[in-house]
């Protein structure tokens, strides 16, 4: 779940939604949004700073990153931004495996 919580922060990111120096919500914000426990929410912003697509600022909070522009000062570059889309639907693919991974085990040791 935690993944889940980061791409759709990293999707706010990437789309502008959330800009560059923009403080993100409280963990607890976060947690209440995506309707998980506060370890859960944290563990998705420790991805996201792992990313570096935001920083930890120990006594203010989670900010989105300064991006680096992209020539002309339009943002991303389209490699990127293919690139980031491309690890999305894997990341998507591999969150649906291991949810169906989950539920064969599940009816395993039930039956």
């Amino acid at each position: 779940m935690n993944e889940q919580i980061a791409h759709a922060l990293r999707a706010e990111i990437v789309s502008g939604k959330l800009r560059p120096g923009e403080k993100l919500p409280a963990v607890r914000q976060i947690a209440a949004r995506f309707q998980v426990a506060v370890g859960t929410a944290s563990k998705a912003l420790q991805l996201l700073v792992k990313s570096g697509f935001i920083r930890a600022d120990s006594t203010r909070g989670y900010f989105v990153s300064d991006r680096p522009e992209g020539s002309g000062g339009q943002g991303p570059s389209s490699e990127f931004l293919t690139i980031m889309r491309e690890i999305e639907s894997l990341r998507e693919h591999l969150s649906r495996l291991d949810d169906r991974l989950q539920q064969l085990e599940s009816v395993t040791r039930s039956g």
